[in-house]
């Protein structure tokens, strides 16, 4: 029998959202709206986060997507960051992080396939969303844009998860060109058994729903228009939940949504199982070759801290740190802390460089 996916499409979105939607209704939701009604001291507005820009550059994979990037370039800077950004955002989510490191190190950020301005295949049954392509994607950006540098991989969320995939694939990277990672808010396994900060009952039905939902998405095409995408409840609800964990400045919140709401909806439930079915916990020992640095925020409820946990038991003598009241996107919410942080990781990792070169 022939399925009608438009119709099982929206069935299942909209079976999904209503678990969603109720599984953060009254008093959660409340709290939620009252959060992003606060604007701290020194908060920017939408404009300003699309405001940096560098060198631009294309790189072209061998499936045929052109990844769009910019390069921050520091005359005889001793190593070179390469920074891929989360799911559902793209490259100007390191807003904060690059006005503090450009004056380090020289930067690459690009848009992961189908984000920013990234393209993807078009042909369905050609293209591939799965984290291991993300990897072989960081690795074609190494090769074009910096190929001969002493490498720092910063990776976010998803972007943290493409430089894992990159780690099984090219181990022999690391410790050689690759000198120093940071995971932040990331995983070396499935997000499924994560809680989602709701209810043992309802995480556990809502994560049931969400690989199938994807999945019928996914096969039924351009299901959901990128404009009904960005008007959704659920599109709206997601942003808000799951960004942050205490008062977020209005534009930061708004900011995430943008980058949300700019991403194609039918690219994000192709990568979504996946993200789901990602596994590299026996693939980490090469980052025992570097310094390793793992972020992670306190109140994180796509990826909570005890995601990075498992990381940390995986590579002895890594850092780890885990900031208190603080969501998924800490790059944003404490971007502060982060910072100090990060520059202090690039100061150890050029400290270790010259200490060897002696």
């Amino acid at each position: 029998m022939a399925v009608d996916f438009g119709k099982a499409a929206g069935r299942a979105a909209l079976s999904l959202g209503a678990v969603a939607l109720g599984a953060a209704a009254g008093a959660a939701a409340e709290r939620l709206v009252m959060r992003f009604s606060a604007t701290p001291d020194g908060d920017v507005d939408l404009a300003e986060f699309y405001s940096l820009h560098g060198e631009p550059f294309e790189v072209f994979t061998s499936d045929g997507a052109v990844l769009a990037g910019e390069v921050d370039r520091l005359p005889e800077s001793k190593v070179t960051i390469v920074m891929p950004h989360g799911f559902a955002l793209n490259r100007n989510s390191w807003y904060y992080q690059r006005l503090e490191l450009r004056e380090r190190a020289t930067l690459v950020f690009y848009d992961q396939r189908g984000h920013g301005e990234s393209t993807y295949v078009s042909d369905a049954e050609q293209r591939d969303h799965s984290l291991d392509q993300l990897g072989r994607d960081l690795f074609s950006v190494i090769n074009q844009v910096a190929t001969e540098d002493t490498l720092i991989l910063i990776g976010h969320s998803m972007g943290g998860m493409s430089i894992l995939a990159l780690v099984e694939q090219h181990p022999e990277l690391f410790g050689n060109q690759i000198a120093g990672v940071v995971l932040i808010s990331s995983a070396a396994s499935s997000v499924a058994d994560s809680t989602l900060g709701l209810p043992a009952p309802i995480s556990k039905v809502v994560q049931g729903l969400v690989p199938g939902v994807a999945s019928i998405l996914a096969r039924g095409g351009t299901v959901l228009s990128h404009s009904r995408w960005s008007k959704t409840d659920l599109g709206l609800l997601i942003t808000r939940l799951y960004s942050f964990g205490s008062v977020a400045p209005i534009h930061a919140g708004e900011f995430v949504a943008d980058m949300v709401s700019s991403t194609n909806f039918n690219i994000l439930v192709d990568f979504l199982p996946n993200i789901y079915e990602h596994d590299k916990l026996d693939s980490l020992e090469p980052l025992q070759q570097v310094e390793t640095l793992v972020v992670v925020g306190e109140a994180d409820r796509l990826t909570p801290p005890e995601l990075s946990e498992a990381i940390i038991d995986r590579v002895p003598g890594a850092e780890f740190v885990v900031l208190a009241e603080s969501g998924h996107m800490v790059t944003l919410e404490r971007h502060v802390e982060v910072n100090e942080l990060l520059t202090g990781f690039v100061d150890r990792v050029i400290e270790r460089l010259d200490h060897n070169a002696d």
